[in-house]
């Protein structure tokens, strides 16, 4: 059966059961019928109710096949050596928490994936944001694969004193450190989020044939980027793929290797993405 055919069967079936649903939920609340109730009515189960857990039910049902499946398909991802695929993880910071930090460098230290390139952009080069490049260097830094530069400017905004030229030296030295370093950091005049993305993806350019991102304060699973990568490599209808982010205290995000088939998606950039 073509996939198209498929996908538009797939569509027209899920909506038919959304409306389904939707139909038996609104009947039953304006019906009001009731299987069982107690005597002053403190507590019934009706046909409302009924519904309800029904579509639970099914829900649970679906998820816990789905998870099964993918259980199922965990096994290493092996690439022929001709066709291994390069992987850059780009972290945003921004006035980070000390501890959170530490523990997203080391998670990302830790990620079972050879050769993996990791970018840290900082959003602000003042003195109260150097905290987070000695982090950087406390973690990632004493080697010769670690490199820095704390820039006065942005691709898009000059700092104070930058010239034209001194501004095109800078573009060319954020290049020079992202791609020759394995482990890199980037302070650079503040310029919100997108900014500091911006500044990932312009330095990589075509260097590596896929961008994982995430922020600060995401504890990385060792097995998520190979996880990941595993969805895109084997569908090539899928462009980007989105992990399960996971709050397990106040302030972090843990961001697991199972990837469901609803958090990968085409023609989106998110969490891990094709360079075109």
């Amino acid at each position: 059966m073509p996939v198209q055919l498929t996908t538009a069967l797939r569509v027209v079936g899920t909506s038919l059961f959304a409306l389904a649903v939707l139909g038996g939920i609104l009947a039953a609340y304006v019906t009001g019928y009731q299987f069982i109730h107690t005597e002053k009515h403190y507590l019934s189960f009706g046909l409302y109710g009924a519904i309800l857990g029904l579509h639970l039910l099914i829900q649970s049902l679906f998820a816990f096949l789905e998870h099964r499946r993918m259980r199922r398909a965990g096994r290493p991802l092996k690439l022929p050596s001709p066709l291994r695929r390069s992987v850059a993880l780009c972290i945003a910071a921004y006035q980070e928490d000390p501890d959170y930090l530490r523990k997203c460098l080391r998670s990302a230290q830790r990620i079972a994936f050879p050769d993996l390139k990791v970018v840290m952009v900082v959003d602000g080069n003042r003195q109260e944001d150097t905290y987070m490049l000695d982090i950087f260097h406390e973690v990632l830094g004493g080697t010769e694969q670690a490199g820095f530069f704390v820039w006065r400017s942005n691709f898009h905004e000059a700092g104070e004193g930058e010239t034209e030229a001194s501004l095109q030296e800078g573009m060319d030295r954020v290049r020079n450190v992202v791609r020759a370093s394995t482990f890199s950091c980037i302070m650079q005049k503040w310029g919100g989020k997108r900014e500091v993305m911006y500044t990932a993806f312009k330095a990589l350019g075509d260097s590596v044939d896929y961008i994982q991102v995430c922020d600060s304060d995401t504890v990385l699973d060792p097995a998520c980027t190979i996880e990941m990568l595993r969805v895109l490599e084997e569908d090539p209808q899928v462009g980007g793929v989105g992990g399960d982010v996971q709050p397990p205290g106040e302030g972090m995000a843990v961001e697991g290797d199972q990837v469901s088939a609803a958090e990968a998606w085409s023609a989106h950039q998110r969490n891990i993405s094709r360079q075109q």
